[in-house]
């Protein structure tokens, strides 16, 4: 059994609020990654954020049966210039703060990158800017242990946070029930290594596995060195497997589709439902 979830932005179009709880509810989906910058982005900036808002969207999605399972708040956490960070930095803490209001139990990020523009650099690689980041979640950990709420970290390969032994590694040095991860094979997947991402999920797992909180399920196809995300069921991702064992180790957790969209999202919950996967 999992959580299966969409982002909210994978639904094309204009959408009041309602609109897109009752979108999402017609999709047979439960759960929610909820961005309010790419779904709502007038309404995204922190200072604008208030109880009244969180609830107003918690009870819109509640009233299609959808709950927020993820508040989004992606950004570069280790952006360059010291000033924008701070900006990111305060930005992540006010929505750890109204989570709650929400009804979500964690923020979401990526880990970003010492080019502003989240561009390639493999000065992401070098240890001393893994020691920058490591200061940055231990900030944001803090905050969300004073909240009572999760900082979802996602990993990926041009970023500081590039392998599962980057990850553990992260998580020795954070030690919080509050630092939790997010988890998308795809990101971490080169052509290189495509044919062994069922292994790679299974070393997660043994390494941190008591630390995933969610996975993204990501889809793709291979452009000689290249990795292109598609649909689910349209690429090279052995999701039966893959899915297979996040209900063996984390029985109940949230699969975010990502890369899948609109129509994309129906053949995906068919092809998920018509899986026999067992506990």
């Amino acid at each position: 059994m999992i959580h299966l979830a969409i982002r909210g932005h994978d639904l094309s179009g204009e959408y009041t609020p309602k609109q897109l709880a009752q979108a999402i509810g017609a999709k047979k989906i439960k759960n929610v990654q909820f961005a309010l910058n790419a779904s709502f982005p007038d309404l995204s900036a922190p200072e604008k954020m208030n109880p009244g808002m969180g609830t107003f969207f918690k009870n819109e999605f509640q009233e299609q049966g959808v709950q927020i399972a993820l508040l989004s708040c992606y950004s570069n956490l280790i952006h360059p210039e010291p000033g924008e960070r701070e900006k990111i930095l305060q930005k992540f803490e006010r929505y750890l703060f109204h989570a709650r209001y929400f009804c979500a139990s964690m923020v979401a990020s990526e880990t970003g990158s010492v080019i502003a523009a989240l561009g390639y650099s493999e000065e992401n690689f070098s240890d001393e800017v893994f020691e920058d980041l490591i200061h940055v979640i231990q900030r944001l950990v803090r905050v969300g242990e004073k909240y009572r709420i999760m900082v979802g970290i996602e990993a990926g390969l041009n970023h500081p946070l590039y392998s599962n032994q980057r990850i553990a590694e992260l998580i020795e040095r954070v030690p919080s029930d509050y630092l939790g991860i997010i988890y998308d094979p795809t990101n971490l997947i080169t052509a290189k290594t495509a044919a062994d991402q069922v292994a790679l999920v299974e070393e997660a797992f043994t390494l941190f596995g008591e630390k995933i909180v969610c996975l993204h399920l990501k889809d793709f196809q291979l452009s000689g060195e290249e990795v292109i995300p598609v649909p689910l069921g349209e690429g090279q991702i052995r999701y039966p497997e893959i899915l297979q064992l996040l209900i063996k180790h984390k029985p109940y957790c949230y699969v975010v589709l990502e890369e899948t969209k609109d129509a994309g999202i129906d053949r995906a919950v068919a092809l998920i439902e018509g899986l026999d996967l067992k506990n």
